[in-house]
């Protein structure tokens, strides 16, 4: 699809637009126009036919091939369907077999067609790996502790994805979060980008530590090789941009302010998190308090172009800042209208188009939105 490649020139045009080349800088955004994204279809239904209800959304690829890949947690499998909503094939089944998943909730599949989840399956705790067009279960690597998460499919064979291990050397327990780039069905690292960045851990605060392991970091990456990653902040909102050869080659930074929850979002917030929890095998644990602020970003993406989507934390309608591949700031992102959970909505963006999905539907049944800009 060269949707984003029409837009972005119209809009360069637009607005005397140049091309730059050079280090990337580290900016707050100026005036820039908007665009605006718009539904133009949706898979899932609410009652009825059984390959379009949806039981938990947990993740959204496109796949090598243009088709739709949607990680179904309650359902343990990775269902694929065609760009006009009809159900194709899924990959993987609950069970405790080989090739077969329990608490699957990250998603990424590579430029070659390898898929990758994270989470209990095939009797391990670890990335399991299966073939995007055959759906052959092609092995699983053990993790230790937690199992890794934010995975996302890379260039060739590979992926990127954050792990989490809990540390109490120091006799004072702390979090260690290290994010890095791996190599289908290698254990080690061909790339680390964040080694062991400490984190307190607090027992006594479930939601933070919930919001870390789950989020904690926005990741994406292109398959030009590199790596894009967002640390999630109240404070600060800013991009790293990582090469094809793991050194930081810039930053961008946007200016954003802070955004209180209304009570309403802490409620929502509460849900999620608690489902959060459940799918990582939690289902007992104290009342969740979640952090009264917003995150500044909350969602990363890159399209065919390498044009960076940063999506803001504290917007009520999804919104997003677009930068170049240079860290040029191009335009602003919204989701036209009054979209139903407007910023519960998660999305995907690559060459093949714009997918989201709401967390927590006000409808009660998830759909996957197919959206277009305008």
């Amino acid at each position: 699809m060269k949707l984003f490649t029409a837009a972005v020139m119209i809009l360069l045009i637009g607005c005397g637009g140049e091309d730059t080349t050079g280090e990337v800088p580290v900016h707050a955004a100026p005036e820039v126009p908007t665009v605006y994204l718009v539904p133009v279809d949706s898979i899932g239904i609410e009652i009825g036919d059984s390959t379009l209800v949806m039981g938990a959304i947990e993740g959204l690829a496109y796949g090598p091939d243009g088709n739709i890949a949607i990680l179904d947690c309650a359902l343990a499998c990775v269902r694929i369907y065609s760009p006009e909503g009809e159900y194709l094939r899924q990959i993987g089944r609950r069970g405790n077999g080989p090739g077969e998943l329990q608490s699957i909730a990250f998603l990424g599949i590579s430029e070659d067609g390898h898929v990758f989840l994270t989470g209990d399956g095939c009797e391990i705790l670890g990335v399991h790996q299966f073939d995007y067009y055959t759906g052959e279960w092609l092995g699983s690597i053990p993790s230790l502790g937690t199992p890794p998460t934010c995975i996302e499919g890379a260039e060739d064979s590979f992926y990127v994805r954050k792990d989490i291990k809990f540390d109490t050397s120091s006799g004072e327990a702390q979090i260690l979060i290290s994010i890095a780039k791996y190599a289908f069905g290698e254990e080690d690292p061909v790339i680390t980008y964040i080694e062991e960045d400490m984190a307190p851990f607090n027992p006594g605060n479930m939601a933070s530590i919930i919001e870390l392991v789950w989020y904690g970091y926005d990741v994406a990456a292109d398959f030009s090789g590199n790596t894009y990653i967002a640390p999630r902040s109240t404070e600060e909102a800013a991009v790293i941009i990582y090469g094809s050869d793991g050194e930081e080659t810039g930053r961008i930074e946007l200016d954003l302010e802070p955004v209180l929850r209304t009570e309403e979002e802490i409620e929502m917030e509460k849900l999620i998190l608690t489902a959060k929890m459940s799918i990582m095998g939690n289902d007992h644990m104290p009342p969740l308090e979640p952090d009264p602020y917003k995150p500044l970003i909350k969602g990363l993406e890159v399209d065919e172009e390498g044009n960076i989507w940063v999506q803001h934390g504290g917007a009520a309608v999804p919104t997003f800042s677009v930068f170049d591949s240079s860290g040029e700031p191009m335009f602003n992102a919204e989701v036209a209208g009054n979209p139903p959970d407007g910023n519960s909505w998660r999305f995907y963006i690559d060459g093949n188009g714009i997918l989201a999905y709401a967390e927590d539907p006000s409808d009660g049944y998830q759909k996957v939105y197919l959206l277009e800009m305008e």
